[in-house]
């Protein structure tokens, strides 16, 4: 029973990772920062990156394979649902990756026994939230071109993202600390990461699906996400309010879960380390 109600008081962990939110702030700027440190391009590969990357499966997809979105056979057009799949995938699962070896990289920190262990996993989606934002900053002048006006929908895109941040940030939670205690999760994460991505329509509209699969990927929340960017950047049309609300209510119920496993877990990170 105690168990339980620690699970669902939401009001202390929102109160634990407000007190943290200094700490929050600098190590995500510290982690955006450190992965462009040292290069020739520095921070401009925050915007590189999502063009280069726009460029290649566009020509791989659209040109070569002949996939397209809806009734036109435009590659801008398909740039752009593309990009709307691919951006928060990839700020999804590159921090997914990470998250396998975050404890086992910071064991100074877990001898430290006043350090909040918790704030790291949430680093990582933050750091990825930020380059996703970039990456969207750049899709709505493409867009524009493409459809030849701008949708207010857009400014939705922001609120579309919370649901996307907290089923992200339990799920690092929970990777990270069972990491510590299975370190061949690494090595299944990569695997996983693999299958997921063709388990959400990134590179295909969910339409060539035949019906009696789609059950598959309806049960994976980017599949909702990835069709709910596309709305709201291509189509003009803002999600329905109740698949919204599902879909942010499950998304917490795992950010939750995730932040409860890992508070109960993580006192016998020292042990295994």
């Amino acid at each position: 029973m105690q168990l339980a109600i620690e699970f669902i008081n939401l009001p202390a962990l929102a109160r634990n990772l407000a007190r943290r939110h200094e700490l929050i702030v600098t190590l995500t700027w510290r982690d955006f920062r450190a992965r462009f440190l040292g290069t020739f391009g520095g921070i401009f590969w925050a915007v590189i990156q999502p063009l280069i990357m726009m460029t290649v499966y566009t020509l791989i997809f659209s040109t070569i394979l002949g996939v397209k979105f809806g009734n036109t056979d435009s590659p801008f057009t398909f740039a752009v649902y593309l990009l709307c799949g691919m951006l928060p995938w990839t700020a999804f699962s590159e921090a997914f990756g990470a998250s396998t070896g975050l404890v086992r990289a910071n064991t100074n920190l877990v001898k430290r026994v006043v350090f909040p262990l918790e704030v790291l996993p949430l680093n990582l989606a933050l750091a990825g939230a930020i380059q996703q934002v970039i990456g969207f900053l750049l899709l709505i002048p493409l867009a524009w071109i493409v459809s030849g006006k701008l949708y207010p929908t857009i400014l939705f895109f922001p609120i579309i993202m919370i649901p996307q941040l907290l089923i992200s940030c339990g799920i690092y939670w929970l990777w990270a600390s069972l990491s510590v205690f299975f370190p061949d999760l690494r090595n299944l994460t990569v695997l996983l990461t693999s299958v997921l991505t063709f388990l959400t329509p990134i590179f295909y509209p969910l339409t060539l699906v035949p019906e009696k699969f789609r059950i598959i990927l309806y049960l994976n929340p980017f599949t909702y996400l990835v069709t709910m960017y596309r709305q709201v950047f291509m189509d003009g049309v803002l999600p329905g309010p109740v698949g919204f609300l599902k879909l942010t209510l499950i998304c917490l119920a795992v950010f939750m879960f995730g932040y409860f496993w890992f508070m109960r877990t993580k006192k016998g990170f020292a042990d295994v380390l």
